[in-house]
């Protein structure tokens, strides 16, 4: 199929725009690493909206990072253009100024968090509230499903985020340096990991803390979350442990937050 000029024109400033964005962001005194990835992960929206291949937008996420966005980044989209101008590309998607489905990092966020601030919600309905009499759904049935352990939660978990955003990866292992690292939700995209604690009786709270210290550290990903199933309520005050770790883990720019679910039983 061959691309139209008007497409074709509408991509290339598209791409230029972006150019454009991080020379000023660079050049400016009120430059931070936060505007930059926002840059970045705005640059790879406007890929993956613009050409069919999404390994486009794949390829200038791995060859940019907070201290390569003036050349890496700038180089890469300046040769897309070449090769936009050449015909490299066989089929680019309708005009960037149409509508999409792509969420933003700050839409993202909103998301996520409302799904696992909203966790109990789900359980509610699906699992809790009295089945149809015309369903082949049982109750006896939905009984028979209890959360566990950790894993039990990150798969439910996981089963709400995939159909919002169907690159999330879950198992996912990480050369974080001194050791390697496995991320239980990933989001690549948005840089976001997501860690899913269960506590167990025998758990105190000191040692969750402990394990939450240790994953912060050796995480790399610019945003953390902690999502912790307290079904055995061993976290005493749940405001103000999320507190403190939202607060104290700000370590080395990530962005941390906690989110803790407990069990009500009337």
């Amino acid at each position: 199929m061959t691309t139209s000029n008007r497409t074709k024109s509408e991509t290339i400033q598209a791409i230029q725009e972006q150019i454009d964005e991080v020379r000023l962001l660079t050049q400016s005194e009120n430059n931070n690493e936060v505007k930059l990835e926002e840059w970045r992960i705005s640059t790879s929206r406007i890929l993956q909206r613009a050409f069919s291949n999404a390994s486009v937008a794949r390829e200038f996420l791995l060859k940019t990072d907070a201290k390569t966005f003036q050349d890496a980044g700038v180089s890469y989209l300046e040769g897309l253009i070449i090769d936009v101008n050449k015909g490299l590309f066989e089929k680019i998607s309708p005009p960037l100024s149409s509508g999409s489905d792509l969420i933003d990092l700050q839409s993202f966020h909103v998301i996520i968090r409302r799904i696992m601030r909203n966790f109990y919600k789900h359980i509610e309905e699906m699992y809790k509230k009295p089945v149809h009499g015309r369903g082949t759904i049982r109750q006896e049935d939905l009984a028979k499903i209890s959360l566990g352990n950790e894993y039990d939660v990150q798969r439910m978990l996981f089963s709400l985020i995939r159909p919002i955003f169907p690159e999330a990866r879950v198992e996912i292992s990480d050369d974080g340096g001194y050791k390697s690292v496995r991320y239980d939700i990933y989001l690549r995209e948005y840089e976001t990991v997501i860690e899913v604690k269960c506590s167990r009786p025998k758990m105190s709270e000191r040692e969750l803390t402990e394990q939450l210290g240790s994953d912060a550290f050796h995480y790399r990903e610019k945003y953390v979350y902690f999502f912790i199933y307290d079904k055995d309520k061993i976290i005493g005050n749940v405001d103000a442990f999320c507190k403190t770790y939202h607060k104290s883990l700000d370590i080395d720019g990530k962005q941390i937050e906690t989110i803790i679910m407990q069990p009500v039983v009337m």
